[in-house]
C-alpha cells in the first residue's frame, strides 16, 4: 500500500514594520539566538497566551487610578476641614483672649481680686488642656486603628 503523507497547512501572518521597529526586532531574535520568524512567532504565541493577563493587570492599574484619586479627594477633603476647625479655634481663641482683658480690665483695683482672677484663670486652663489631651489621645488611639486595621 502507497502511504499518501497529508500536508499540513500552516497559515501565514504578514505584517509590516517601520525600519526602526524591524532594526529593534533583529537586535532582539539575534540577542535571544532565534530567526527573525522564530522569535516574532515566539513574541506573538506569549502574547496571545498572555493577554488575559494583560488585560486584567490593565484593569487593575485603573482601579489603582481610581482608588488613588478617590483617596487624594477624602485627603483634600478632610485637610480642608482641618484647616477650617483650626481657623474656628483661632477665632475661639481671639474671643476668649478679648474676655479675658475686658474681664482684667473690670476688676477692682484690689490686689485679692486680681489673685482671685488669676487663679480662676490658671484652674480653667489646667481643667482645658487636660481635656484637649485626653481628646487628642482618644483620636490619635482611632487613627491609629484606622491605619493599622483596613
Amino acid at each position: 500500500m502507497n502511504e499518501v503523507k497529508k500536508r499540513v497547512f500552516n497559515p501565514r501572518v504578514e505584517t509590516r514594520l517601520t525600519r526602526a521597529d524591524i532594526n529593534r526586532l533583529d537586535e532582539a531574535a539575534k540577542t535571544a539566538g532565534k530567526s527573525r520568524s522564530d522569535f516574532t512567532r515566539q513574541a506573538l504565541l506569549w502574547y496571545l497566551d498572555n493577554q488575559e493577563n494583560l488585560e486584567h493587570d490593565q484593569r487593575e492599574t485603573e482601579i489603582a487610578k481610581a482608588m488613588r484619586y478617590a483617596t487624594d479627594q477624602h485627603v483634600k477633603a478632610i485637610n480642608s476641614g482641618v484647616e477650617r476647625v483650626c481657623k474656628m479655634l483661632a477665632r475661639q481663641g481671639a474671643a476668649i483672649g478679648t474676655l479675658y482683658e475686658l474681664s482684667w480690665m473690670a476688676l477692682p483695683d484690689d490686689e485679692n481680686a486680681r489673685a482671685a482672677f488669676e487663679a480662676a484663670s490658671n484652674t480653667a486652663k489646667q481643667k482645658m488642656r487636660k481635656h484637649v489631651e485626653r481628646d487628642e489621645a482618644e483620636i490619635s488611639d482611632k487613627m491609629k486603628k484606622v491605619v493599622t486595621h483596613p
